[in-house]
């Protein structure tokens, strides 16, 4: 092996040892995720239902709501951290044959990864880089362990998540903490402020929706549920299950059709549940609902996992195989989808906001999307990363790193 080959190998993981696989199921997931944005951009999520009756001019927002709930709602989250562990798992692989030191490598990753994402949260509070790279410190402890141990470790996370609500709603009724005191009340008030034109007052009020949101984060749990299913693809990743898929359709065949039940009849108790029950303060029926979701939600999200790897291994998979270039490009896509949603809705864009209903949201988020999947097939053409992609990257190796395609760089290809 010659120097430069060694030189080469302390960069990013190549193309051609890539699963595109993952990139494409990691578009599924960026479109299932926009989709669930686009009310919360637009202000359809903080109206009031006779101000969201308004906007119903084809009479389906009902019941395209009750299915966003049913199909939508946490599921590409769960489906994006599973994604998430997977590659944490495929870096530690590659780290290994380097003989690299893991540990300071993915420090530093998600060092720069928490920046990009403290910078996205001060433009739109929905910012998930910062929850994802401060959980996910907590994977790196278990650089050295084996399958058997992270199966314990996610076992035990999915275990803690089944039982939070009872935790958190029997800590609120032993404490002092008053009952009408509700952390998230001035939620939708806060959002009236990106009506404005006034930019500063957009930041300030998109600060405290952050802080809001950071309380929401630990009070439903959802914190809980991205650690477990992030140690949940870090054991996918581990055993390799991503590779060889022929190989292995009986199994993802077995997963499918035993999350599938599970998801859809625990969906099936879960969306009217969620839309008859307050969020604050946590009833029986509050704790009901959130530990139906510790299953309900993840089995969901295992069985798209499955039936899309299912599909995949199919032919033709044309449609699928174009997903992937814009989950290769899945960070610049999705800082770009929160530029779009403030151009188009904010008073410092186009200012649409409350001014479609759930029927036009949905459908303009899959224009945009497929425009987003267009662009960066033709960007990879050119490009080995998005732009984002690249600066992520460059800050994390510490060295130069070939942007375009025919470009000459001390390290070579794409990551993962």
């Amino acid at each position: 092996m010659t120097p430069a080959t060694v030189a080469n190998q302390t960069g990013p993981i190549e193309n051609r040892n890539r699963a595109d696989v993952l990139d494409a199921l990691r578009g599924f997931a960026l479109l299932g995720i926009f989709i669930s944005h686009i009310p919360d951009f637009s202000g359809h999520s903080f109206m009031t239902p006779i101000e969201q009756a308004a906007l119903d001019r084809f009479g389906l927002d009902g019941a395209v709501a009750t299915l966003q709930d049913f199909l939508i709602r946490g599921k590409f989250y769960s489906l994006f951290s599973l994604l998430f562990g997977i590659g944490f798992a495929i870096q530690l692989e590659s780290a290994g044959r380097r003989g690299a030191d893991f540990g300071r490598h993915f420090t530093r990753r998600l060092s720069v990864l928490l920046i990009i994402g403290l910078l996205h949260a001060c433009l739109w509070y929905g910012d998930i880089l910062t929850d994802y790279a401060l959980i996910g410190f907590v994977l790196i402890p278990l650089r050295r362990a084996g399958a058997k141990t992270i199966a314990l470790f996610a076992a035990l996370a999915f275990a803690l998540r089944l039982v939070w609500p009872v935790l958190v709603a029997t800590l609120l009724h032993t404490s002092t903490f008053s009952s009408n005191a509700d952390p998230g009340g001035s939620f939708g008030a806060f959002t009236q402020a990106f009506d404005s034109t006034d930019p500063t007052m957009i930041f300030f009020a998109n600060l405290e929706l952050v802080r809001l949101k950071a309380l929401q984060l630990v009070y439903d749990g959802r914190a809980i549920s991205i650690l477990a299913m992030f140690t949940l693809g870090a054991l996918v990743g581990k055993l390799g299950l991503h590779r060889d898929l022929p190989a292995r359709r009986n199994l993802f065949r077995k997963v499918f059709w035993i999350c599938a039940p599970i998801g859809l009849l625990g969906n099936a108790v879960l969306t009217p549940l969620h839309a008859a029950t307050p969020e604050f303060p946590p009833t029986g029926l509050w704790v009901l609902e959130n530990s139906l979701y510790a299953l309900a939600v993840p089995a969901m999200a295992l069985a798209y996992a499955s039936g899309f790897v299912l599909l995949w291994s199919r032919a033709p998979r044309s449609i699928l195989r174009g997903l992937a270039p814009v989950g290769r490009m899945a960070l610049t896509t999705y800082l770009s989808q929160t530029l779009i949603g403030i151009g188009l809705f904010y008073g410092v864009g186009l200012g649409l906001r409350s001014q479609i209903g759930l029927v036009e949201g949905a459908l303009l988020a899959i224009v945009i999307f497929t425009a987003q999947c267009v662009i960066a097939a033709l960007w990879l053409r050119w490009f080995q990363f998005g732009p984002i992609e690249w600066v992520w990257r460059r800050a994390t190796y510490g060295k130069p790193i070939a942007f375009r395609r025919n470009a000459v760089s001390k390290t070579s290809g794409a990551s993962v």
